[in-house]
């Protein structure tokens, strides 16, 4: 089991079937909702199951938990102003994913297609390809060592193993190198060192 602390609240993940669940009573309460309300809907979507856990007494009870879709139908059925602006970057993303798939806006309803939802989601895994992963881990380990180095460390600290502090620190330096990733890839800059940039800029 991991724990995540988001906005000053603990939320518990269990993994499942080699992903991560996490606990939707822990999700509902920052999100400002209640967990009937959209329990109902979420196991429809069959994005739900259960799990033993202890409680803070120590004693064991059932949990609902729910899977990475399951947090994201979870986090659009709050009316949070955090959980609005999420709405609105994921809006963005498909604005994004509908221009790159050549369709115009007047075209949207389009993108309601099944058969195009494939087109579009294929081209988007072209796009990664062949580097994606690559630079998807040399991102992470970058932001990983990056926040180490700040707060002190001669190693690298694993994600896992980092403080409420460093992981907000890590957030903020992952965005920038993912920044540098694609202005680097954009223009050809060849002779920037992303590594050897962020360290800089992030140092203690």
């Amino acid at each position: 089991m991991k724990t995540e602390i988001w906005n000053g609240n603990e939320i518990r993940f269990v993994e499942k079937d080699g992903e991560w669940w996490a606990v939707l009573a822990d999700l509902c309460k920052p999100l400002g909702i209640r967990q009937r309300d959209v329990s109902y809907r979420l196991k429809k979507k069959g994005v739900v199951s259960n799990v033993p856990l202890p409680d803070k007494r120590g004693v064991t009870q059932n949990y609902l938990i729910v899977n990475e879709k399951g947090v994201y139908n979870t986090i659009f059925a709050s009316k949070k102003r955090i959980a609005d602006e999420f709405r609105d970057w994921v809006m963005d993303l498909l604005v994004e994913l509908r221009k790159q798939t050549g369709l115009e806006g007047f075209e949207v309803f389009r993108m309601l297609d099944k058969e195009h939802q494939k087109e579009a989601m294929q081209k988007l895994r072209d796009s990664l390809k062949p580097n994606g992963k690559v630079n998807y881990i040399k991102a992470n380990t970058i932001a990983n060592k990056a926040t180490s180095n700040k707060h002190g460390f001669d190693k690298m600290i694993k994600k896992a193993d980092m403080t409420p502090g460093m992981l907000s620190d890590r957030e903020a330096i992952l965005d920038d190198v993912v920044e540098l990733m694609i202005v680097k890839e954009k223009y050809e800059l060849n002779d920037l060192k992303i590594a050897e940039e962020i360290y800089r800029r992030w140092e203690a």
